[in-house]
């Protein structure tokens, strides 16, 4: 509902970006580049290697116990970024939205379903997706600060709007279309007792190995 509210004010937003350019909206832009996917792949997919690979057999329960955590979580969010990435770039083409590049051209409201060009790919927002399954991975590790979590994640997808590369509403469907698989994908995982346990009452389930906040412990 909200994302469908966002899309009837797109064309003035945009307008307003593109009379109002500046150097606060170049640094914005730059700034939202928080949301690139291999900022977070890159770095779990080293975790997970760097923990597969160690000596495990030579290791106190301790020290087991941590690197059965950091590998299953960075397994965890290596997924949960390339999966939620995956399915909005099918779901791009499918929409096939103009960007507002083309704005002038086409305005806020053109689309040319199964159209694949970057032209055509501005709904939803991939580094949106990426910040919306970030922020539910580290609100399942730290659900404490789950709203300085959220806020931040937020607002540095929101900068994607300045940066002219994609609408409110793109921004907003592709945050929450991300957040929500994510959660879906944990407590999956959870009912399972794979990595992650559920939290009765609760949402977001907890991650085994991981205390609120902290680096994973043995015996949490």
């Amino acid at each position: 509902m909200i994302v469908l509210l966002l899309f009837t004010v797109d064309a003035r937003v945009m307008d307003f970006m593109l009379s109002n350019r500046g150097r606060l909206t170049g640094w914005l832009a730059e700034a939202s580049q928080a949301g690139k996917s291999e900022w977070y792949l890159v770095p779990a997919l080293l975790v997970y290697l760097v923990t597969a690979t160690a000596d495990w057999r030579n290791s106190g329960y301790r020290v087991r116990a941590r690197l059965v955590s950091w590998f299953g979580q960075a397994a965890f969010l290596f997924g949960a970024v390339a999966i939620t990435g995956i399915a909005v770039n099918v779901v791009k083409i499918v929409i096939g939205r103009a960007r507002p590049s083309m704005f002038g051209e086409f305005g806020a409201y053109h689309f040319d379903p199964f159209v694949v060009s970057k032209y055509f790919s501005s709904f939803p927002s991939g580094h949106s997706t990426t910040l919306g399954a970030l922020a539910a991975v580290l609100m399942i590790w730290s659900p404490r600060q789950w709203l300085p979590i959220g806020v931040v994640c937020l607002v540095l997808s929101a900068f994607r709007v300045p940066a002219i590369a994609h609408y409110p509403s793109d921004v907003l469907a592709g945050f929450l279309f991300a957040f929500v698989l994510t959660v879906v994908m944990a407590r999956f995982l959870a009912a399972r007792r794979v990595g992650f346990r559920p939290r009765p009452g609760k949402m977001l389930p907890a991650a085994m190995g991981m205390r609120q906040g902290r680096l994973p412990v043995a015996g949490a």
